[in-house]
């Protein structure tokens, strides 16, 4: 609304010339006829107004601009900025204002509190300090963010804001010598006016500064400001987590937006608790009684935007998939060459299905006083094997859709892996205790959560992820898959419809013959060593290397025959929280946490695993100036190890 905007610029124009009659006149009528100003609209109109200089000085525009926000700030609606999660700039900054809140509260008790001064003198001392590490909050504005809003013709902020916060860096220094000096009176004055002024930068902050920045900056720029803002520091604690930009899984999928709002709002009711019947008939009426496997994915992913936890997601999946089943019910992947990863899948799900045919049968004839020992320990052996079938996923094709921004099986479908896997050993532990009569009378529930697996997966799993993945990146999941092996079927052929015979390829696309010796040396601190080397070097450890980058991101690991723990190619460049599953992600991220603060430099776990005795370190890695630039996690079978006794000084090899 252009009126709107004049009326501003003239209200700024008249108190600018001293003119205050006609400037009050006018913001009455401001007041009166305007329902609403947007952020942009009030920068763009300030903005505009310091370009053309109209303001003598910056304390005289920093004076007007406050009398105007101070009127107009009412006018102002909230913007929505909770979808910018945990370490984006913006959530660290909103943050950080939720902290500066609650110190003014408690600004405004402390003066309204009888001789709070004298009674409560160590309360002041406290209050003064933060107020002085308000300086890192502002310090990241002026440095991190102010220069990327500058590239973007935004200057105001530069010239006008950062007044203000010297203003209050003032106030907060002479407030804070005023309160070590004992002076109550000036510390009481002192403390109103830092106190107001605070709570006026984050008014400005919530309702101008972040919401401009969030429509003016890419992710790109984003991702910038959050890498040099270690160097400055916060005032929370902890410090924020690394922060990558996410990737929109609806740009790689040819969906109606409005069909997916139709979806959401069906599943937002559903966990809302309206009945699924009616939930069906809003499906029928609006959506043409059918959805694609895509379409719920893409519904699942944005799921979390509408407070849905993931955990809630997870409890009540298999719910919510019964509100849509009619949907599911002829959904069918085929056509696809053998060897190519989902295909494989398929196959090992219907040998899942033939052997969980085998072991009912047992199960419905089963005697818990005789039982077939021999037929339970065979069979919960070949379930077992389901963990490959999991991993495989978890490794090899998660990764690619975490790329794509379908992370939802990361997240959830891993948490539901390890409910089965539970149950796997659960059940696995009472053939080995022979407690059969709860076995027999129980373990339907692990054979249905298995079902129910092979269910999501073959309804929307595999459709989406051959609709999110071009034939190059299955090609590169099928490569990974030999590392982990396979469940109940023999290994599938190699799958790759890409490759051409050396005999027809062109001479050109042929690595020249240097590329291939593998003798180049790479100079290191201390020696000269070539690539094939180091590789062998690192195959050859008996123990499992990863290397996580200081951005969160698995950079290495050493393939080794004996691996504790599998990896697969995939893995390279994930972040280390998709690599672990959800149950101990916190774990990890606190360990890399305190790491990066520099407050622990190792950490270490030993588990009972497989028969082994697995210890698990991680180490911090340090440049030669002390900066954090990442984590080694360091496995290997302790077992042998705690087993020796006295001293062997001898070759024993006989």
């Amino acid at each position: 609304m252009k009126d709107k905007l004049e009326l501003l610029a003239r209200i700024m124009r008249h108190l600018a010339a001293n003119e205050t009659e006609a400037a009050d006149k006018l913001i009455e009528v401001f007041m009166n006829q305007v329902p609403e100003i947007s952020a942009d609209e009030i920068a763009k109109t300030a903005q505009e107004l310091d370009d053309e200089g109209v303001f003598d000085n910056a304390e005289q525009h920093v004076s007007i601009e406050r009398k105007v926000f101070a009127v107009i700030d009412q006018k102002i609606p909230v913007q929505d900025l909770s979808n910018y999660g945990p370490g984006h700039p913006i959530h660290t900054f909103r943050e950080e204002n939720k902290m500066l809140r609650k110190l003014v509260e408690r600004s405004r008790k402390l003066l309204e509190t009888a001789n709070s001064f004298t009674r409560l003198h160590s309360d002041w001392i406290l209050v003064a300090k933060e107020f002085q590490q308000t300086e890192l909050h502002y310090l990241r504005k002026e440095n991190q963010l102010f220069p990327f809003l500058e590239k973007r013709g935004f200057s105001h902020p530069s010239s006008i804001m950062w007044s203000l916060h010297d203003e209050i860096r003032m106030l907060a220094k002479n407030f804070r010598k005023a309160v070590d000096e004992k002076n109550e009176a000036q510390s009481k004055t002192l403390l109103a006016r830092v106190s107001r002024e605070v709570d006026e930068m984050i008014v400005k902050e919530e309702k101008v500064l972040l919401p401009r920045s969030s429509k003016l900056l890419s992710n790109d720029n984003w991702k910038e400001i959050r890498k040099g803002e270690d160097e400055i520091g916060w005032i929370i604690d902890p410090p924020p987590v690394s922060w990558q930009p996410l990737k929109d899984m609806s740009q790689h999928l040819d969906i109606d937006a409005k069909r997916i709002e139709v979806i959401l709002e069906i599943i937002r009711d559903f966990f809302a608790g309206k009945a699924p019947h009616e939930l069906e008939k809003v499906i029928q009426k609006e959506l043409g009684g059918s959805i694609s496997p895509a379409e719920f994915a893409l519904a699942e992913q944005k799921v979390q935007e509408h407070e849905v936890s993931d955990l809630q997601f997870k409890e009540q999946i298999d719910e919510l998939l019964k509100v849509f089943r009619a949907s599911f019910e002829k959904v069918e992947v085929g056509g696809l060459e053998k060897g190519h990863p989902v295909e494989t899948f398929i196959r090992e799900n219907k040998a899942i299905q033939e052997l969980l045919r085998e072991v009912r049968e047992e199960n419905s004839r089963a005697n818990s006083t005789m039982p077939k020992e021999k037929f339970w320990e065979v069979a919960y052996e070949k379930i077992g094997q389901i963990n490959l079938h999991y991993v495989r996923k978890e490794n090899q094709l998660f990764p690619y859709l975490e790329d794509k921004g379908f992370d939802k099986p990361s997240t959830v479908m891993w948490a539901l892996h390890d409910d089965v896997r539970q149950l796997i050993k659960y059940y696995s532990e009472l053939v080995k205790s022979a407690g059969f009569e709860e076995l027999f009378s129980t373990q339907e529930m692990l054979f249905s959560a298995i079902e129910d697996m092979i269910y999501k997966e073959e309804k929307i799993l595999w459709p989406t992820s051959l609709e999110l993945l071009s034939e190059e990146e299955w090609v590169e999941i099928r490569k990974g898959e030999d590392e982990i092996g396979w469940c109940l079927i023999p290994k599938p052929p190699m799958w790759n419809p890409l490759w051409t015979h050396p005999s027809t390829a062109a001479p050109e696309s042929m690595p020249p013959e240097s590329d291939l010796s593998g003798t180049a040396g790479i100079n290191l601190e201390i020696g000269c060593i070539s690539p094939e080397q180091i590789n062998l070097i690192f195959s050859h450890l008996p123990f499992d290397v990863t290397y996580v980058d200081e951005n969160n991101e698995v950079r290495f690991y050493n393939k080794g025959e004996g691996r504790i723990f599998p990896r697969s190619p995939g893995i390279i460049g994930r972040q280390v929280k998709y690599c672990h599953p959800p149950k101990s992600v916190h774990m990890v991220e606190r360990i890399v946490d305190a790491f990066r603060k520099g407050e622990k430099n190792e950490a270490s776990f030993w588990i009972d695993f497989r028969e082994k005795f697995i210890h698990i370190q991680y180490f911090a890695v340090r440049d030669a100036e002390g900066k954090y630039r990442g984590v080694v996690e360091i496995s290997y079978d302790a077992k042998p190890v705690r087993s020796l006794e006295g001293e062997q000084r001898l070759l024993d090899w006989e």
